[in-house]
């Protein structure tokens, strides 16, 4: 590794190093009062971290007390109704029971009183008497069976054949229809067969009385002993002597069809009979089908009581009931049903069987005993449950908000208040430090916060001597003792007594840096063009200031002055400004090649200009109104001088600086300059160059120069695929001059896309409509001539409100189109011969100028971005006449402007009509180059290639139409001496302007015709209303294609005679009256003054300086013209002189004109691969 590469590396580690340590002014400031701010934000955040607990606790405690006491209501209810629920049905089961008993009673006392005795006994009046009970129960039927033995069966069965007739009582009693009445004459059992005789030894219980009587007589004298449940009943009653209930059963076992139908549980209730009162000998039993439903109707009143009541019996049986106040209780099913969340709150209750113990008793130990279990429901807690809690919970939190919105509120303006001062201050404190080191910022802030101090202090002060002398003896005001009155009365006069901020820094290096060939660049940019190259530029160098630390003193337009060696002492201050310089200078080159696509043509060929000198500098505040850290001293003149005295693309320094650069072991970084600089208030002086870095790669600019040169070659028009052309166009800057071509277009094309978008059309129509543009593309291609397509008048669209309703920044053109227009205007560029003006580079020049002016046709009073909404924009519509709301125009102005000269031959029209006789014959002898242009671009345009291109530009036949008058009429416009077309724009120039008050749309429509040739026009000889430098560039330019095509023979006249005069002709004729009606179509803005301005200073100082600049032109010319050269570069291969070039690729074999070319060469120059300023030597 060499020291090059050693010192390039320490730079690299010290770079990094600073950018740890050390931060910019402006991050500086950053940090002031962050402290302070966290601290604000972190008590804030508790704040409403409070707040919100806050509100939160309080809105839950507010929702909790008005749910519990809901809640609590609701079970309060539930408690009530639960023990009217118990209470009641255990008064109904209390009322079956004695039922019962009574009607046992009343049995016995028949058969006592009747005369009957058991079991022979007919209840007289059955159907009415057990009507009655069944009524009062609730039961379904009722049965009658006596105990009958072996001994007296047969009697029995005598007896209850004879005394059937009790059945048909029954149905008259009921008013029912019946049957003939025919019984079983014995008891019976049932098989699965039929009926059989039961068999001895009896005891039997058939059954002999029903109520309702049995539709099916052959119930009667059945067994009820064979069933079991029946049997363990008849036991449990012989025990107990007391009624009896059944586990819930299917009634069919025992009444069989005549048993009462229904989905709800049904049970039996049995009380025995007894023969006397007083004796408890049972001889029958009494037994009633009840449903369990009938316990738990009509209890409840209020509808919103809704209780599930679960019956349980000893037996394992459960059942649930739905009770509900004022409606029928509902069976819901067998088992618990119950909802389980309201556990808690169960009811229970000893309801029906027997209460005694049983245990030991055989054959009665599972006698099922029933409990009632009470829950309540989800339907009543809801009838309970409102919006209560919740519409106080937000009443509560409403209040909250209201105070805390109150309170932000006033935190709000009294932070805005806050901020508006801090942000005050640290503007203030950021300028402060961007304009003065840390240390004197310091010393600023100290100085002011003294005065401010001896300044309250001296009012104070005037006040109580005020107040002493306020009055004499006679109470009148009296100053003449006062030493201090006048001095109050008038201070214009006192002097700066404190001490100033300066001192002497006895070594440190001064640099200036200047942008060349700014002046002339920024004449024909928009204003705010101007500031984004500055702000990249000077952000950049600010940003290798900190990292080098180097002190950035100010900016004087493109004037860049810095300091290092002061505040901070640097020993090695010529060093660091040294790589400081270098890395500057790079950072120049690859920002303005970036920045070309955007600010367009010629960005990438400014470049700096670098100038240093070492020495003792006076540095220090000057204070006032704008107080500024300024330098003094002769070290600062010298540094001044080595940048006017210096180079583009050079650092020159001076000897000091060199003798502390080679000081410190850098002397292969300076070199001697050959010629003595001779300065002003210097005289001669010796300087040095400093050299870049020899491991960055040198400057492309030259070679992009010189590629310029040889970048374009004479491309055939043969109906060839044009692709095969675009490979000719090599040179980085045509390509840069591509890339904002495009860029310019691509924005028009995104506007045609937002106002179609916006207008609800498609950007590519159906089929039908392709078609059709398809048609009419090939009638324009293969009709007439481009001259006689001219129109007085292009008729523009009227005013859309919706085309400002879409953003073009979010309109998707499409990789497609976007492929195909860089495809497009590559081969345009291709199009464009080797001349030296009428090239692809003027276009671009040519299109920047549209696009500047274009940019500028709005109303003076209404900028066009303010022109968002559709008020603003149809104001702005109609003072423009139409041009700035339709991007179809400013689209196809622009591709104008680009196409205008495609294709030139370097030469005008009337030699054009001499050389090419069949073009001429073609085109009548009328503008043969701008009809030229506007056919090859047409056909180039009309390519299948370019069918996504074509619909993203139009998608209608009228636009089509319009993009066509549009770009015939704007190139034919550029051509300005024919005297038809002058006679043309003449005649309908004062139809536009010269009548007043004329507001119709055909009247609109040819003043926005007028304005588009007008800013062609001026667009076409834009240099000549830009900066001087521009204004002699291209007029050099078109001096030498006249020269050549003079030398070539294709004129015969030499454009040196008379170019004096003409040009000034020229200026008087054409260029200053073209300005005049720039101003007078009132809608250029400022832009028409400024052209104006330029075309008269530039034609004044052609009258002063033309003579000489002409012989300096002619001088070059001359001296180009003589000398052919071969110059390699790349994979390409330049032969060539000063007027004529060809450049082909070095894999392909030479062109015929090439040839001829090499033929004559004496010697050849390779163009080395280092070495930056050598290409453009070779061709200079």
């Amino acid at each position: 590794m060499d020291e090059d590469e050693i010192s390039y590396s320490s730079d690299e580690d010290e770079v990094h190093e600073v950018e740890q340590q050390e931060a910019s002014p402006h991050e500086k400031v950053g940090r002031v009062g962050e402290n302070e701010r966290r601290w604000v934000i972190c008590s804030k955040t508790f704040v409403v971290i409070v707040l919100l607990a806050s509100a939160g606790v309080v809105g839950y405690l507010t929702h909790w007390f008005m749910s519990s006491e809901e809640t609590e209501n609701f079970e309060t209810q539930y408690k009530f109704d639960a023990e009217d629920v118990l209470g009641i049905s255990k008064t109904h089961a209390a009322r079956l029971v004695n039922t019962m008993m009574s009607t046992s009673i009343l049995v016995t006392s028949f058969s006592n009183f009747g005369g009957d005795s058991f079991p022979n006994l007919t209840i007289p009046d059955w159907e009415a008497f057990a009507s009655q009970a069944l009524f009062v129960t609730g039961g379904l039927s009722m049965a009658y069976s006596p105990t009958v033995t072996e001994d007296n069966r047969v009697g029995f069965e005598t007896y209850a054949v004879e005394n059937r007739g009790w059945i048909a009582e029954s149905f008259e009693f009921r008013g029912e229809d019946y049957e003939p009445v025919t019984i079983s004459e014995y008891i019976y059992r049932k098989t699965s067969r039929n009926n059989i005789p039961e068999a001895p030894p009896g005891p039997y219980s058939p059954l002999w009385m029903l109520s309702p009587p049995p539709k099916d007589y052959s119930v009667i004298l059945f067994n009820l002993f064979n069933q079991p449940t029946y049997k363990r009943l008849a036991r449990f009653c012989s025990f107990t002597k007391e009624t009896a209930i059944s586990e819930v059963i299917n009634t069919e076992t025992l009444l069989g069809s005549s048993a009462p139908q229904g989905e709800d549980p049904q049970s039996i209730m049995m009380t025995p009979i007894f023969k006397h009162l007083e004796n408890q000998t049972i001889v029958g039993y009494l037994t009633m089908v009840i449903p369990w439903v009938i316990f738990f109707d009509d209890i409840l009143s209020d509808k919103d009581s809704v209780l599930d009541c679960v019956l349980r019996s000893s037996c394992g049986e459960s059942f649930t009931y739905r009770v509900q106040g004022g409606m029928d209780p509902v069976y819901r099913g067998e088992g618990d049903l119950h909802q389980t969340n309201y556990n808690r709150l169960r009811r229970s209750s000893d309801f029906l069987g027997y209460q005694g113990n049983l245990v030991g008793v055989t054959g009665l130990e599972d006698h099922c005993q029933y409990t009632i279990d009470l829950y309540p429901t989800s339907q009543m807690e809801d009838s309970y449950t409102t919006n209560r809690p919740i519409i106080f919970t937000v009443i509560v939190l409403g209040i909250f908000f209201f105070a805390s919105t109150v309170f932000a509120l006033y935190d709000i303006f009294v932070m805005r208040r806050q901020r508006v001062v801090q942000d005050t201050a640290l503007r203030a404190m950021s300028i402060v430090t961007s304009l003065f080191p840390g240390n004197v910022a310091d010393q600023l802030a100290r100085d002011k916060l003294e005065q401010d101090r001896k300044a309250t202090e001296t009012k104070k002060m005037a006040r109580r001597r005020k107040q002493a002398m306020n009055s004499n003896f006679f109470g009148d005001q009296d100053h003449s003792n006062d030493p201090y009155a006048d001095d109050e009365e008038d201070d214009d006069d006192i002097l700066i007594e404190s001490k100033p901020i300066a001192d002497l820094f006895p070594s440190a290096t001064v640099l200036f840096a200047d942008i060349a060939g700014f002046t002339a660049w920024s004449s024909i940019r928009e204003p705010s063009q101007v500031f984004i190259l500055l702000e990249n530029i000077y952000r950049a160098f600010d940003k290798i200031a900190v990292q080098r630390r180097i002190f950035k003193v100010e900016t004087i337009g493109d004037c860049y002055v810095a300091v290092c060696g002061l505040p901070e002492p640097n020993k090695e201050h010529a060093v660091a400004m040294a790589k400081f310089s270098r890395d500057c200078m790079e950072k120049m080159d690859s920002l303005v090649h970036r920045l070309e696509a955007k600010l367009g043509p010629d960005t990438g060929d400014l470049s700096m200009r670098f100038g240093l000198h070492s020495g003792p500098v006076t540095a220090g505040v000057l204070r006032g109104d704008r107080a500024r850290f300024q330098l003094f001293g002769d070290t600062v003149n010298t540094a001044a001088r080595m940048e006017s005295t210096g180079m583009r693309d050079r650092i020159h320094i001076s000897q000091e600086t060199a003798d502390l650069i080679i000081a410190a072991g850098k002397s292969h970084w300076v070199v001697p300059r050959e010629d003595v600089v001779v300065a002003k208030g210097k005289g001669e002086m010796r300087t040095f160059w400093l050299l870049p870095r020899e491991d960055v790669a040198p400057s492309t600019k030259a070679s992009s120069e010189t590629m310029e040169e040889f970048g374009h070659v004479e491309v055939s028009m043969d109906p060839e695929p044009m692709v095969q052309a675009v490979t000719a166009v090599k040179s980085d800057k045509i390509q840069r001059m591509i890339d904002w071509n495009c860029d310019i277009l691509l924005q028009l094309l995104r506007l045609i896309g937002a106002k179609r978008q916006a207008s609800r059309r498609a950007s590519i129509s159906g089929s039908a409509m392709d078609t059709e543009l398809d048609e009419l593309e090939r009638e324009i291609s293969t009709g007439g001539l481009p001259v006689d397509e001219i129109v007085e008048c292009i008729e523009l669209p009227s005013f859309d409100s919706a085309a400002y309703e879409k953003d073009p920044r979010f309109v998707e053109i499409g990789e497609a189109v976007e492929a195909q227009l860089h495809s497009f205007v590559t081969i345009v560029a291709s199009m464009y011969r080797d001349t030296p003006f009428h090239n692809f580079e003027h276009a671009s020049h040519v299109s920047m100028s549209t696009v500047k002016l274009l940019s500028r046709i709005v109303a003076p009073t209404q900028p066009m971005q303010e022109s968002e909404d559709g008020v603003a924009g149809e104001e702005l519509h109609d003072h423009t006449y139409g041009i700035t709301s339709d991007p179809l125009t400013q689209f196809a102005v622009v591709l104008s402007a680009l196409i205008h000269d495609a294709d030139h031959r370097g030469v005008p029209n009337f030699i054009l009509a001499k050389e090419e006789e069949r073009l001429a014959q073609v085109y009548r002898n009328k503008s043969i180059a701008e009809q030229n242009s506007i056919d090859v671009a047409w056909e180039v345009l009309m390519e299948a290639q370019y069918h996504d291109l074509r619909r993203a530009i139009y998608t209608t036949a009228e636009e089509l139409r319009r993009f066509r008058q549009l770009v015939v009429n704007t190139v034919m416009a550029t051509d300005i001496f024919d005297k038809d077309l002058a006679m043309l724009r003449k005649s309908r120039w004062e139809k536009a302007f010269g009548v007043e008050d004329d507001y119709s749309p055909e009247a609109t429509n040819r003043k926005a015709t007028v304005v588009m040739e007008h800013l062609i026009q001026a667009s076409d000889v834009s240099h000549t209303m830009q900066h001087w430098h521009v204004y002699t560039k291209w007029n050099e330019r078109l001096y030498r294609e006249m020269y050549a095509a003079y030398l070539a023979g294709r004129t015969d006249k030499d454009p040196t005679d008379g170019w004096y005069e003409g040009e000034i002709k020229f200026f008087d004729g054409w260029v200053i009256p073209l300005a005049k009606k720039l101003k007078e179509c009132g809608v250029f803005g400022v832009s028409s003054d400024e052209y104006l301005n330029y075309a008269e200073k530039n034609r004044a100082e052609w009258v002063v300086r033309g003579e000489d600049v002409l012989e300096n032109f002619k001088a070059k010319a001359a001296a180009k013209s003589k000398v052919m050269k071969r110059i390699e570069y790349g994979d390409h291969v330049g032969v060539g002189n000063g007027m004529k070039r060809v450049a082909f690729a070095k894999d392909e074999p030479a062109p015929e004109q090439a040839q001829s070319m090499l033929s004559s060469i004496a010697s050849i120059d390779a163009l080395p691969e280092k070495g930056n300023g050598q290409a453009r030597d070779l061709l200079q």
